[in-house]
């Protein structure tokens, strides 16, 4: 066996498991499945030759390319996009102090229970749901956060997205997870909202539970609980590749 034939099957098996992986607890995972016994039938269609069968399945094999595209075209974006990201450490003071105040707002919103969603952007653009949201463009404080997400503002039941450190826009609708999912019956709205936006994108949302009183994390559709500030902090900056100041989150300022 020649190096190539090795470096060759490593590069098939990654390219497999990527797609897997990409694949996995999604929609898209089942019809990926239907696929798959799609073709099993085919097989055993034209090894018993049974030429009803075997002509039917032929046919929509011919058409194969173009019903993975229509079918796969969202995982297909988010998987090219995935693949295009790079992870350089970036020294960007105004998005450490970003993450820094949404930490201090997030807990302090978790312990009064009020509700809020919190969209990072990083390499896929958030453009077109700042489009449908009302924007900002300010500096991200944790008291422009706080009346943002007050139960009587009647923008704070959408979402906020910051984009390059910046607030861009706020009252913003995200994709919802379809209600058919197997994971939506577990979570309310801004949960299936941050799934959604996740599992479309490469965004970041932090999710203030007003029921529970909880703090999340979701990233590629995977909810992660937070156990305290500092989890969610190094979290944050760990995966927006920054380089942070020593700078411990606490109270939001001014907060009685």
């Amino acid at each position: 066996m020649r190096w190539e034939d090795a470096a060759d099957i490593v590069l098939v098996g990654l390219l497999i498991f990527y797609v897997i992986r990409l694949l996995r607890g999604t929609r898209s995972g089942q019809v990926f499945l239907g696929l798959g016994l799609v073709m099993a039938a085919y097989f055993l269609a034209a090894r018993f030759e049974f030429l009803t069968l075997r002509y039917i399945i032929s046919s929509f094999v011919g058409n194969l390319m173009l019903v993975v595209v229509v079918l796969f075209s969202a995982d297909i974006r988010r998987g090219l996009a995935r693949l295009a990201r790079f992870s350089f450490t970036r020294d960007n003071p105004q998005t450490v102090e970003a993450v820094n105040e949404v930490v201090r707002a997030a807990f302090f919103m978790a312990e009064k229970r009020i509700g809020a969603l919190i969209a990072f952007e990083r390499g896929v653009s958030l453009g077109e749901y700042v489009e449908n949201g009302c924007y900002l463009g300010a500096a991200v404080s944790d008291r422009l956060l706080l009346a943002v997400f007050q139960t009587s503002s009647p923008i704070h039941d959408g979402a906020a997205i910051i984009q390059e450190g910046r607030l861009a826009a706020v009252g913003c609708f995200l994709p919802l997870l379809p209600s058919e999912d197997n994971v939506s019956r577990f979570f309310g709205t801004r949960h299936r909202a941050a799934i959604g936006l996740s599992r479309e994108t490469d965004a970041l949302v932090v999710v203030v539970s007003e029921e529970r009183g909880l703090v999340s994390l979701v990233k590629d559709g995977e909810v992660v609980l937070m156990m305290g500030a500092g989890n969610l902090r190094d979290r944050l900056v760990a995966y927006l590749n920054l380089a942070p100041p020593q700078v411990a989150p606490g109270r939001p300022s001014g907060a009685g």
